[in-house]
């Protein structure tokens, strides 16, 4: 068996750092989409500046 020449604190230090690789980019990516979600894009804030145009003009008239 490949286990037996090798030590146990190795082992798990190793199956640490594989979990640790694979967990990690995951936590980062799902914190960068809650972060985006709440932001407003360009185009929403070029949508509500247009209404905000047009209440004003209708409102003149």
């Amino acid at each position: 068996m490949i286990l037996r020449g090798m030590n146990l604190p190795l082992i798990i230090a190793c199956i640490l750092i594989v979990l640790a690789l694979i967990i990690l980019p995951l936590i980062v990516s799902y914190k960068a989409e809650k972060i985006e979600k709440n932001k407003k894009n360009e185009w929403d804030k070029i949508k509500e500046y247009e209404n905000k145009l047009n209440n004003k003009t209708r409102e003149k008239y």
